[in-house]
């Protein structure tokens, strides 16, 4: 038969330009199983085709920062697709650079004073 649906499909961390996933397998099918995963974002480029894994955790990188993204998963064995889970997840805002620390420059050797 066709592989389940995964289960408990979760955010587990995320970053400016990544978004990491994990999530519990259903049942195989009675054969071996991997996932399929797409982000979809607004004005984002679409991922040229999906990622797939056979892990339960998988993290996309290369996205918008604070940005949301719809996250589909299924799984797929030989006779077929699972149907997908989803789940709507924004990647965080990119801290703001430091400001830029001057330094005096350093003083000649000798004190450079004149004598």
């Amino acid at each position: 038969d066709r592989p389940d649906p995964p289960r408990a499909l979760r955010l587990s961390g995320l970053s400016g330009t990544s978004l990491s996933l994990a999530w519990d397998p259903g049942w195989d099918g009675g054969l071996a199983q991997h996932f399929l995963l797409r982000a979809d974002g607004p004005d984002a480029p679409p991922p040229p085709a999906h990622l797939v894994t056979s892990g339960f955790s998988l993290t996309l990188g290369g996205l918008r920062p604070d940005t949301p993204y719809d996250i589909t998963v299924h799984a797929r064995n030989a006779r077929g697709d699972s149907a997908p889970v989803r789940l709507r997840a924004v990647t965080s805002a990119l801290p703001e650079a430091p400001p830029p620390v001057w330094e005096a420059p350093e003083a000649p050797p000798g004190g450079g004073e004149d004598p």
